[in-house]
């Protein structure tokens, strides 16, 4: 059994308290020993780690690794930002589970988050899903929550309908199917069709089942923008009929003329939590957001699926309503300027990446909106934007909240977002060190013991003699991002080590 010694570290145990001088001792997968002075033996490897800080793993509780996991399981911009641990199956799209039938359409759907794999998945129940992401052996740990959209998929395709009652039992009975695999929980992706086809009654029935296991419901609401504030009420409304555990994944507000929403929107999720309610939320800390471009058009136009929306962009009178509704969405996120290509699907498009729609619709001789569908209808489903539009104070807001966690929502391709290499990093070096908006301790609890406790991971999360060994060792003075949006793909800096199950990932003595 491999046997390690970190010695004179600064330990941050996960918990909020404050540091204090310790060796760590570790067996195998195991936390085995802490201790102020543990004695050298001679099957021990030492690591000192004089002047820095030990934590335990971080746990990134939105993620789009999915795919990432099979097309390379090093997952370096993973673990080379100290997280151990990923939340597969986000925005109400999981890869899992899946119909025969279903395989080409559920891939159009997962292709703007989480991007291609070069054969068909080959998996089809929610178990034959996460045991195919065992088998590559990936670098960090992952759990994963079945998506709302995906089960809708199956049951019901890309119908904008409610669903009959029988449907609908059909779909709570694949949802619990899920949980008793190992499913965490469930997401909801209220912008992406066919999630954002469901009204408040059909969440509220699906969630009685999530609360049903203790289950903890992550989700993408229906606005961040113009109606934050009655998204984030029908979330509470959610909650309150079915009693289940929710985070409010990337809590922000879009576009300008919502900067300042945050307050109100927090103020109504601690009402929730004054009533005895788990409601929680996570965000990343960046002041840019990212998904399909395919997000600025309106979502009835995807009625049907990629194939639907493709026919009516065909259609002269249905064109011009989507225009419409396109350009007003664009104005919304900020305009033209404020939008950034990130990836596209062919090699005849590639030059759009890296680069913003005001440039890229006056190459193509179109206005915004058009060139906009334009790209849709050419480029397909895959294409990612990245978009410039959220306040830095609503950050620092957003971030002070006690019920906050860090995420990545980190989307891999060609011109990614440095969410997806640096967000912990970052968090912990400019916001936490740089800006002070929080004790370092306090910080570490964020993105350890308190998102564990939100997964149930009972075995993770803190460092204590027993649990497993996911560990950080970082330098506190140091650790920061060194990306940027032009060069997103940089590595942080100030990771010295990370332990995943005792063995270690990352080594940058």
């Amino acid at each position: 059994m491999k046997k390690t010694l970190i010695q004179n570290a600064l330990v941050y145990d996960g918990t909020g308290a404050r540091p204090f001088p310790s060796d760590v001792l570790i067996e195998g997968t195991k936390i085995a020993k802490v201790a102020y002075h543990i004695p050298v033996q001679e099957d021990y490897e030492v690591v000192d780690a004089a002047g820095k800080a030990l934590a335990p793993g971080f746990i990134n509780t939105h993620s789009h690794m999915e795919l990432e996991i099979i097309r390379d399981p090093s997952l370096h911009q993973v673990i080379d930002q100290g997280i151990t641990t990923e939340v597969l199956g986000q925005d109400g799209s999981s890869v899992a589970p899946l119909t025969d039938d279903l395989v080409q359409e559920l891939a159009d759907n997962m292709a703007p988050l989480a991007g291609t794999i070069p054969g068909p998945y080959t998996w089809r129940s929610y178990a034959d899903y996460m045991k195919t992401v065992e088998e590559q052996k990936p670098a960090a740990r992952f759990v994963g929550l079945v998506g709302h959209g995906t089960i809708r998929m199956n049951v019901m395709g890309n119908d904008n309908r409610k669903p009959t009652a029988e449907e609908l039992q059909r779909m709570k009975d694949l949802l619990a199917k899920c949980m008793e695999e190992g499913a965490k929980g469930m997401s909801l992706g209220l912008i992406y069709p066919p999630g954002s086809f469901a009204d408040t009654d059909e969440l509220v029935e699906m969630a009685k089942v999530v609360a049903k296991y203790d289950g903890l419901i992550m989700v993408h609401m229906r606005s961040e923008k113009d109606k934050l504030l009655e998204s984030v009420a029908e979330m509470n409304t959610v909650v309150e009929k079915s009693g289940v555990r929710l985070q409010i994944s990337h809590h922000k507000a879009l576009g300008p003329r919502n900067w300042g929403k945050v307050q109100q929107s927090l103020e109504a999720i601690y009402a929730m939590r004054d009533k005895g309610f788990d409601v929680t939320i996570d965000q990343y800390p960046w002041t840019a957001a990212c998904t399909g471009l395919k997000v600025c058009v309106p979502q009835w136009a995807y009625d049907g699926g990629e194939q639907g929306f493709q026919a009516r962009l065909k259609d002269p009178e249905q064109y011009a309503k989507i225009l419409k509704e396109t350009q007003d969405e664009i104005q919304a996120r900020g305009g033209a300027a404020c939008i950034m290509i990130a990836s596209v699907a062919t090699q005849e498009y590639a030059w759009m990446a890296g680069e913003k729609m005001d440039t890229i619709s006056e190459k193509l001789g179109m206005e915004v909106g058009q060139a906009v569908l334009h790209i849709l209808q050419h480029e397909g489903p895959e294409v990612i934007a990245i978009y410039f539009s959220i306040s830095e104070d609503d950050v620092i807001y957003v971030m002070k909240s006690d019920i906050h966690c860090v995420c990545t929502d980190g989307i891999v391709g060609a011109h990614p977002h440095p969410r997806a290499y640096a967000s912990f990093p970052r968090f912990l070096g400019h916001y936490v060190r740089d800006l002070q908006v929080m004790p370092l301790e306090e910080a570490i609890r964020h993105i350890t013991s308190e998102p564990a406790r939100r997964l149930r991971l009972w075995d993770r999360g803190l460092i204590r003699e027993g649990l497993d060994a996911d560990l950080v060792l970082f330098d506190p003075d140091t650790i920061n991002n060194a990306n940027s949006y032009i060069d997103p793909t940089i590595p942080p800096v100030g990771i010295r080590r990370v332990w995943v199950l005792g063995e270690t990932k990352v080594c940058n003595d």
